[in-house]
């Protein structure tokens, strides 16, 4: 064998191997009905231009099987600033399998607006279609999940102060003391829920888009019991518990939030 023919059997097999791995990653196979507009799935990095999740429009289609997903991460996504255009479940449903976490598709002039969606997502796989757009898909997978928004600044939290012990005068200080620390305080009295707590100094309450500020306000004290009361916009509950003590309040230089895990590689790619 000739090294011309020895250098085209090696190439050959290269490639041989190299196509699996490549329809695993999110590429169309070659019965494919989207074989015309192969996808290339590429890392998730971080992005290199700052790109406002205000400027990002995005389609969010349901893969999973969970009913009601779509409309659900649409409304998270809403609370974080991004433009939702449509959501429903997957139209590319059936040509690909679909993936456990996340895919993000987008066009090849969106490659950057894609990767800073994916700082939202986590373990999303990104995969380029050939959209000429700026817009992407959100598409979800049966173990989607939102990566947490940092606690809000308490300069922007607004927080009730509410006494649902038997001690008088405890909301009073406690509120206070939050304003000191830079909190929004707006009611502040015994509890208007008649809430019980006896297995808890203090109880937070709290709906879905205000959930950020509640780990801000939790940040605050000890033993807290986190309620979500499926209420609208983002006040908290502070509400006194029975267990209150004097040092329940946690000290201002101890009230940080953690050290942020660093971000795991997108799967198959």
């Amino acid at each position: 064998m000739g090294h011309s023919t020895r250098r085209a059997a090696v190439a050959a097999t290269a490639i041989a191997i190299a196509l699996p791995t490549f329809a695993a990653c999110g590429g169309s196979g070659g019965n494919d009905k989207k074989a015309e507009a192969p996808s290339t799935c590429v890392p998730s990095p971080t992005p290199t231009m700052k790109i406002g999740l205000g400027t990002i429009y995005v389609n969010v289609w349901n893969a999973g099987g969970k009913d009601g997903l779509a409309a659900t991460v649409a409304q998270q996504l809403g609370w974080r600033g991004l433009h939702v255009i449509d959501t429903g479940n997957d139209p590319e449903a059936g040509s690909a399998k679909p993936p456990t976490t996340a895919q993000i598709r987008f066009g090849p002039g969106g490659r950057q607006i894609a990767l800073t969606l994916a700082t939202q997502v986590k373990d999303a796989q990104l995969v380029q279609d050939n959209r000429t757009n700026p817009t992407v898909d959100l598409v979800l997978g049966n173990k989607f999940a939102l990566i947490p928004m940092p606690p809000t600044a308490a300069s922007a939290v607004t927080v009730n102060v509410y006494n649902a012990y038997v001690l008088p005068g405890t909301a009073g200080t406690l509120a206070a003391e939050m304003r000191k620390r830079g909190f929004k305080v707006g009611q502040v009295g015994n509890d208007p829920k008649s809430g019980f707590y006896p297995d808890n100094a203090t109880a937070i309450r709290y709906g879905s888009q205000g959930e950020p500020d509640a780990r801000r306000v939790k940040l605050q004290v000890k033993d807290a019991k986190m309620i979500n009361d499926g209420r609208k916009g983002t006040t908290v509950d502070l509400v006194i518990g029975s267990k209150w003590k004097d040092d329940t309040v946690v000290p201002v230089a101890q009230a940080t939030v953690p050290p942020t895990p660093s971000p795991t590689s997108s799967p198959g790619c």
